[in-house]
């Protein structure tokens, strides 16, 4: 038996390699109940803790729903107005009372089913304690081949697993970003990659499922938008702290941002805990901006839009700053070596005296 072939060296290999194992399955494990806790905290008993209502009914009427702690109520002056300001996303639901006794109900499918039912429960309920006939309204219905109104969430949620993916994959075979010319191949291969993941979703989407249609090409722009702000940041927060910090983003966002995206349960049926970021994290402002384009004429894109501009930009920001460090300290290093070895040619030359 050679000298570096001993049953001590042995063992301690054979010890090492079953505690990385049993740390790594423990990781594992912590990472699948952080999933299940997360999830079933926001999705398995949705509860309306607030919900925005356009009301135009009698003052009677209108004080009884503020008395109800779940709700903001925002008083308008008839049915025309309380319908525009579900349509255009103001409000989650509107009430509107009409001189036949009738309340009608307005909600919108497009904007979650969850929070529709939820809607259609409280105007329900109202009209029955004011004794008046419901009617209920659906101002942006969802389409036939996306029923539920969920098609948009799964379609973000999974190309945040593509783009996340597709940027550390990028990162392990091009390298870390240390040059503006890598910088510059990582952005145009990060666009090109995003382009032809929000493509091939698009495809799917909408001609291929009949879900999302009508509007392919701002669909196709959303998406490629949201495939940049998630893959830039990943490849930010990777140049700027490294591997470990990318992970560490990339488990926030499958943990928490999957959740919060408002998919399956829309906000007004979240905890505060998830509602407070949804309009944070990337997969809110994706899920929302998709369904504004799809189902509300474009009203409400606004502030994801930005949103999902501020993480693309944070990104770009992080690379850059990265890059710019590296090449001015190696820039610095390297006059610095080149003054040290000037320093030391001289001493070892001969004096003339």
């Amino acid at each position: 038996m050679g000298k570096h072939h001993t049953p001590e060296a042995s063992t301690f290999r054979d010890r090492s390699a079953v505690r990385t194992t049993v740390l790594a399955l423990a990781a594992l494990t912590v990472f699948v109940i952080a999933m299940v806790a997360s999830y079933s905290g926001a999705f398995a008993k949705p509860t309306l803790h607030h919900m925005t209502v356009a009301v135009a009914a009698p003052p009677e009427i209108i004080e009884g729903l503020r008395d109800q702690h779940t709700l903001s109520v925002d008083e308008v002056g008839d049915a025309a107005a309380a319908r525009a300001q579900v349509y255009q996303r103001s409000a989650d639901a509107a009430l509107a009372v009409s001189p036949d006794q009738r309340m009608t109900i307005y909600v919108a499918g497009g904007g979650g089913r969850s929070v529709a039912a939820a809607a259609e429960l409280v105007g329900r309920e109202t009209a029955e304690r004011a004794d008046l006939s419901p009617v209920v309204e659906d101002v942006a219905p969802t389409s036939p081949g996306d029923p539920s109104g969920t098609v948009e969430f799964y379609a973000v949620i999974f190309l945040s697993i593509g783009a996340s993916l597709g940027a550390a994959l990028l990162g392990r075979l091009m390298g870390s970003v240390r040059t503006p010319a890598t910088l510059a191949l990582r952005t145009v291969s990060l666009a090109a990659f995003s382009a032809v993941l929000a493509g091939a979703v698009t495809a799917y989407v909408g001609p291929v499922l009949d879900a999302l249609t009508g509007h392919i090409w701002q669909v196709f722009g959303a998406l490629w938008l949201y495939s940049m702000a998630v893959a830039g940041a990943v490849t930010g927060v990777a140049a700027a702290f490294g591997t470990a910090a990318s992970v560490a983003l990339g488990l926030f966002l499958v943990v928490v941002g999957n959740a919060a995206a408002a998919g399956p349960v829309g906000r007004p049926l979240l905890s505060g805990f998830y509602s407070t970021f949804t309009t944070i994290v990337p997969q809110g402002s994706g899920v929302s901006l998709l369904r504004s384009i799809s189902y509300f004429g474009g009203h409400g894109a606004t502030t994801p839009l930005v949103t999902l501009g501020i993480w693309a930009a944070a990104g770009c920001f992080l690379a850059v700053g990265a890059t710019a460090a590296r090449v001015n300290y190696r820039a610095l290093y390297e006059r610095r070596a080149g003054q040290y070895r000037a320093v030391l040619r001289s001493r070892l030359v001969p004096s003339a005296d």
